[in-house]
């Protein structure tokens, strides 16, 4: 590590490419818990998107139709609107008017952090698309499959929970994969109101050197590398998943 260190150093002595965050170790540390918490935005984003979407899914599938139709509507909304512009929506309105966002009259902390805020919006942007996926996949069962599990005795929730849900999800990974990795990319919007992820912390970075291509460089393949493992663990799953007969 000291010798990659004088190499990055020496470089910039060199040719003038300041590549900082790899031979000071106080910016590296920094940049290396910018990318933890881009890390922890993705994972709590995932969890969140993943079961807010799958509770929309079995929610559209009740016989009450208001509840339907709230349903829709959350799904309609943010699918069809920016993603930084439900931040701001969410931590700039509905945080400021309800005192999440800013502190009390007394000088009282904030209800929630910059960064559960990004978590939320996350987690209600991306859960409208897992939820339109699984609808997706559920249709796509065979009808022949649905009324197999009713001549064996299922009822129609058992049947939902045994049977085609888990071909659903099955058949909808490619497409909850994609929508995963969209998760991991829009962590970057957290920049917009000031969480310490890695976007953040190079602009800090940059600001004080005035390396702003190096670090912009850094940044590029930091997401490259981290959506290069993330690839690896989807694929995974769905070998994991494989079911004969339903393709790959």
């Amino acid at each position: 590590m000291d010798l990659l260190a004088q190499s990055f150093e020496a470089l910039y002595h060199r040719t003038g490419w300041n590549f900082s965050v790899f031979y000071n170790a106080w910016e590296a540390r920094k940049y290396a818990d910018g990318i933890y918490v881009a890390i922890e935005l993705a994972l709590w984003g995932l969890f969140g998107a993943m079961l807010l979407g799958t509770l929309c899914c079995f929610l559209r599938l009740v016989r009450f139709a208001p509840l339907r139709w709230l349903v829709t509507a959350y799904v309609e909304f943010f699918r069809n609107t920016p993603g930084l512009a439900q931040l701001y929506f969410l931590f700039f309105g509905i945080g400021s008017y309800f005192r999440l966002s800013s502190y009390g009259p007394n000088g009282e902390g904030p209800v929630l952090s910059p960064m559960q805020f990004v978590i939320i919006a996350l987690s209600l942007q991306y859960g409208a698309f897992v939820a339109e996926i699984l609808r997706a996949g559920i249709e796509g069962v065979p009808k022949t499959t649905k009324e197999a599990a009713e001549a064996l005795g299922y009822g129609r929730w058992g049947a939902l929970y045994h049977v085609i849900m888990p071909l659903a999800f099955r058949a909808s990974l490619p497409a909850l994969g994609n929508n995963m990795a969209q998760i991991v990319k829009s962590t970057a919007m957290a920049y917009a109101i000031a969480v310490p992820e890695a976007l953040y912390v190079a602009h800090e970075i940059w600001t004080e050197h005035f390396n702003v291509i190096e670090m912009m460089n850094v940044v590029l393949i930091t997401y490259l590398a981290i959506m290069w493992v993330f690839t690896l663990i989807v694929r995974q799953i769905e070998r994991w998943l494989y079911v004969p007969g339903m393709g790959r």
